[in-house]
């Protein structure tokens, strides 16, 4: 009788230990991830807190500010929704493209209704003096100081279990 107990709580105590070790490894929570293209190893990672963010980078031509504006989608995808640029020049659209709206204010140019998905895309971060900045939630995190410079990272949004969450850094803390 008291090794049938013994036995219960045993295989009790192996199936929560089962349990914790599965949800562990199972991927429960949205984040946007930097993944390093050679090692395909996540660097760091952001907590999705809400469903918009931009990209602020200088422009390694004009050295001007470009903003690009995104959302995520229900289905995962990342949607370019707006594009602001100072400058026209190489590498900068000169219009909007079908079903878009250009706009000029303030000596600045506007791509609007945008509506480009992406399941992901690729980032440089360049081996320069330039400005790379990752704005979320009302912060902005300077992914030069996140990641290597001159590396080329897949930025994509997806859910992480608690083992991935401990892999890269999340510097949206």
């Amino acid at each position: 009788m008291r090794n049938k107990r013994i036995l219960k709580i045993l295989l009790i105590f192996t199936i929560l230990i089962l349990i914790c070790s599965a949800l562990f490894f199972i991927p429960y929570k949205k984040h946007f991830v930097f993944i390093e293209s050679e090692t395909n190893e996540i660097t760091a990672h952001v907590p999705v807190i809400e469903d918009r963010f931009k990209i602020r980078y200088t422009h390694s031509i004009h050295l001007s500010d470009v903003i690009e504006s995104y959302r995520l989608d229900d289905e995962g995808n990342l949607v370019m929704t707006e594009l602001e640029y100072e400058d026209f020049n190489i590498g900068m659209p000169s219009n909007a493209g079908e079903g878009e709206r250009f706009v000029e204010k303030d000596g600045k140019y506007f791509i609007e209704d945008m509506k480009r998905k992406l399941p992901e895309f690729r980032l440089l971060v360049g081996d320069v003096d330039a400005e790379l900045v990752f704005l979320f939630a009302g912060k902005e995190l300077d992914l030069k100081k996140s990641l290597e410079r001159g590396k080329i990272y897949t930025f994509r949004a997806q859910r992480l279990s608690i083992y991935q969450q401990l892999e890269g850094v999340n510097i949206y803390e």
